[in-house]
Parts: structure tokens; C-alpha cells; sequence
């Protein structure tokens, strides 16, 4: 039960701290869940007021370059064709003064003659004009018409920047992007809520023990461990609970295997040698407190190393273990003492014959200690004096 007992003390101690801890991670600051829907609500407004007003500008600029070119597309269908009669009647020209370079002994039959066929020539060239005029003037309305038609665009291409702000393309990427931000959003909450679930159940668990319901306690500790597997003083307050009940292998059970997930929880560690040490199994208690962990020990890490150290006669370990104990509890003579006894294993006798001193003088030892501790000191003194 001293285990339970040193775990439960623990655990009171550092209520305090805990506490305040737990509700330091309780209080993580969730990111609202955004609302895709009342974004493409806000984004629509704006987007169908410039919409509106480039229509209206495309519709009133249209029927203004209409019509301008109504009013000024006859006249210049009506300059075109003369230009082209003119050009075919210039061309005939050759050909009506090709009777005057005729015979002057021509009849006047072939002089006639000679005039239909001008006549009828010149009629053929007119009927022969009106149609490329024609097609001219259409010419001309096409040309005015592609022109009317391409300036809109180029009007409404120019409102195109402003609508690029929300095109459908950017609209469909935004969708997508949502349901990322939500999945992070949503394994953060339900990691808050496994923690706060845990902790419960640790309380709970808690509670049971100070009502001595420790069947109630180890199942809600159990709840709490399956929860969050890494929870520190749940699984440490499972182990001594299953170790009160002098379950050892259980109890060891559940820190071996805290120590897979967190092998850096020094807790779990200590708490493993100290049952290790209390049933006498002092290599597995140096195994659990190697020595790339002795810069993170505290005062029971030192403790339980160096008293398995010193039972396993390895009191160079000992001597450092007991010599970290002085320099943090310099007060305590039972650690002078610890650490004498090392020392004269080694055969520093000056250094235990030091030790041995400061123990007494400090006192605060049982009267077994103490009479121990003054009769090594004799013997060292006179072993001195004889040599």
C-alpha cells in the first residue's frame, strides 16, 4: 500500500498545478466551422450589381453606335457606287473612240452601225455597275455592322476584370478548399473532446478512491487509459492501484507499456522502479533509470538508483547517485551517511571518514544510524592511525 499511498500524496500535491494545467488545455481556442453558403450569399450581391451594370452599358452604347450608323451608312453607299460607275465609264471610254480612228471612206451605215453598238454598250457597262454597287454598299453595311458588333465587346471586355474577382473557377476552388479547413477544424475538436472525456473519467476514478471503491476506481481508471492512452496520472494511478492490491504484473503491465508510447515520462519510470525495488528486483530498477535519464531525474530518481546501486555493490553508481541527494538536501544526514558507506566500500578513507563526520554532526538520523555511523568512524580513524 505504500505505493498507492506515495500516489495518492503525489497526486495531491500537484492538484494545484493539474488543475491549472488541464484548464490550459481545456480552454484551446476552436476556430468557428465557416459557412461556404452565407459566403457565396455575400459574394453574389456584388457580382450581380456589376453584372447589371455592364448590360445596361453594353445595351445604351449598342443603340447609340446603331444609330450613328444609320444615319451615316446612305450617304456613303451612294458616293460608292458613282466612284465605281465612273471607273467602268472610264474604262469604255477606249472603246467609243475606236469609230474615229476608222477609214474616212467609211459609209455612214457602218457609222451607225458603229453607234448602236456604243449604245448598247454603254447601257450593258450601267446594268453591269448597279450590281457591284450594290455589293459594294453591302460590303460597306457588313464592314459597319462588324464594327457596331465589335465595340460592344470590346466594351464589355473591359468589364471583365471587375467580374474575374468571383468567376465560377475561383468559386469551385474556394468549395474545395472549405471541406480541408473543416476536417482540421473538426480533428481538433474532437481531440479536445477526447482529453476533456479522459479527464472526466480520471476524476471519477479519483473520487472512488477516496471513498475506498477501488474496484469503481480501477474501472473508470481503465475508461480513462482507452480514452487517451498517454493520459500520465491516470495510468500512473492504475498502476498503484493494481499494485495495492498486490498485482504486481499488472501494475508493471500498464507502465511497461506507457513507457512504449512515452518513453520520455519520467513519472511512469519512477514509479516502475519503485515497485521493482520494493519487491528487491534491483537490475530491472537500474534498467528503468539509465543513466541518459539522469539529467532529467528528480530526488526519487537519484534515490531509488542509488539504493539499488549500493545493494547490487556497484558504489561508484551509489556515490553518484547519493552525492546529487546532498547537493539538494544537504539538511538530510542520511544521505552523508549513503554516500560514507560508498566511499569506504571504495576504500576512500578520507572521504569517508568526512562523510561519516558530517553525518553525525548533522544528526536527524534513527538512534541505529547514528551509533552505526560513530563506530565506522573509529574504525576509520584507527585504521588511519595504524597506517
Amino acid at each position: 500500500m505504500s505505493v498507492l499511498n506515495k500516489t495518492l500524496k503525489g497526486l495531491e500535491q500537484r492538484q494545484t498545478e493539474a488543475a491549472s494545467s488541464v484548464e490550459r488545455e481545456q480552454t484551446v481556442s476552436v476556430t468557428p466551422i465557416s459557412d461556404i453558403g452565407e459566403k457565396l450569399h455575400k459574394l453574389a450581391i456584388p457580382v450581380l450589381a456589376v453584372v447589371a451594370l455592364s448590360l445596361v452599358a453594353y445595351v445604351v452604347y449598342k443603340k447609340d453606335l446603331v444609330q450613328h450608323f444609320f444615319v451615316k451608312s446612305p450617304n456613303a453607299a451612294e458616293s460608292i457606287p458613282v466612284t465605281a460607275s465612273n471607273e467602268k465609264l472610264a474604262v469604255s471610254a477606249p472603246t467609243s473612240e475606236m469609230p474615229n480612228r476608222m477609214p474616212e471612206h467609211a459609209n455612214e451605215q457602218a457609222n451607225q452601225q458603229q453607234n448602236e453598238q456604243v449604245t448598247e454598250q454603254s447601257k450593258s457597262l450601267t446594268s453591269q455597275s448597279s450590281p457591284q454597287a450594290e455589293q459594294v454598299s453591302q460590303s460597306v453595311e457588313v464592314s459597319n455592322d462588324t464594327t457596331a458588333t465589335q465595340a460592344p465587346r470590346v466594351a464589355s471586355q473591359k468589364v471583365v476584370p471587375a467580374v474575374e474577382e468571383a468567376s465560377p473557377v475561383q468559386l469551385v476552388e474556394r468549395k474545395k478548399a472549405q471541406p480541408t479547413e473543416r476536417q482540421a477544424t473538426m480533428k481538433q475538436v474532437t481531440k479536445i473532446t477526447a482529453t476533456q472525456q479522459a479527464n472526466e473519467y480520471f476524476q471519477a476514478g479519483k473520487k472512488a478512491f477516496t471513498f475506498g471503491l477501488v474496484s469503481e476506481a480501477i474501472a473508470a481508471l481503465e475508461q480513462c487509459i482507452a480514452v487517451l492512452n498517454e493520459h500520465i496520472e491516470c495510468r500512473s494511478l492504475l498502476a498503484a492501484a493494481f499494485y495495492g492490491r498486490q498485482d504486481t504484473v499488472k501494475a508493471s503491465n500498464v507502465l511497461e507499456q506507457g513507457l512504449s508510447l512515452k518513453p520520455d515520462s519520467m513519472e511512469w519510470r519512477t514509479l516502475l522502479a519503485r515497485i521493482y525495488a520494493d519487491n528487491k528486483q534491483y537490475n530491472e530498477v537500474l534498467s528503468v533509470l539509465p543513466q541518459r535519464y539522469e539529467s532529467q531525474g528528480d530526488n526519487d530518481f537519484w534515490i531509488l538508483k542509488g539504493l539499488a546501486a549500493q545493494q547490487l555493490k556497484q558504489h561508484e553508481v551509489a556515490l553518484r547517485s547519493f552525492k546529487k541527494l546532498t547537493l539538494s538536501q544537504p539538511e538530510q544526514g542520511k544521505w552523508w551517511l549513503a554516500m560514507a558507506r560508498s566511499a569506504e566500500f571504495l576504500k576512500q578513507w578520507q572521504n569517508a571518514m568526512q562523510y561519516y563526520t558530517t553525518a553525525t554532526q548533522i544528526g536527524n538520523l534513527s538512534p541505529a544510524s547514528q551509533r552505526y555511523a560513530v563506530e565506522r568512524l573509529q574504525f576509520i580513524r584507527g585504521r588511519l592511525d595504524a597506517s
